[in-house]
């Protein structure tokens, strides 16, 4: 084999794992079309991501559908991270159900989607956890101030999600050190 070529296919190799900002970036496109029932999307570019996307469903004639999410990160981010997260082209578009997306990029960042629904007997109240964020996030401070901080975008279609009907429930971020969470919280009684 020709040294040269052995060099330049190293040196290329090398140059695309230390680009960065190939990591921090967050790209779906023409996903989700159509989509029928419980759908649920995690997409992460970086580092220490949390995502989750959970759902409980309970009948019967005590039901009660409860769920519980702790997300914790004690590591600091580089605050100069540069991050985009995009939702494109038709994505998640004339769906039914129960959609669930979360698309990160960057560092540091929780999100959570969380859907209850029960159906009972007897009339229930809706407590404090349902409507509270049940994200629990603990995040260390960076300690350094005035550092420079990095671009963030966001971006989603214009024709994402159109003409989709139920639950939709989405968390976008690019950056560090973002929270999110849906919470939708259902009880019926019979």
């Amino acid at each position: 084999m020709n040294r040269s070529l052995l060099l330049l296919a190293l040196f290329g190799c090398a140059s695309a794992i230390a680009d960065p900002s190939s990591v921090n970036n967050a790209n779906i496109q023409e996903t989700g079309i159509q989509y029928h029932g419980n759908y649920n999307v995690n997409q992460a570019a970086g580092d220490q991501m949390q995502q989750t996307n959970t759902k409980a469903i309970a009948i019967g004639t005590s039901a009660s559908a409860t769920t519980i999410v702790r997300q914790k990160i004690d590591t600091p981010a580089n605050p100069s991270t540069n991050a985009s997260a995009t939702i494109g082209g038709n994505s998640f578009s004339n769906g039914n159900g129960i959609l669930g997306v979360n698309q990160g990029a960057g560092a540091n960042n929780q999100m959570a989607n969380v859907t209850r629904v029960s159906i009972s007997a007897a009339p229930q109240s809706v407590d404090d956890s349902a409507l509270s964020q049940q994200n629990v996030a603990l995040l260390p401070s960076s300690g350094a101030t005035g550092t420079s901080t990095g671009s963030r975008q966001i971006t989603t279609s214009d024709q994402a999600f159109t003409g989709s009907r139920g639950v939709i429930q989405v968390n976008q971020s690019a950056g560090v050190g973002n929270r999110m969470a849906n919470t939708l919280s259902i009880r019926v009684a019979d």
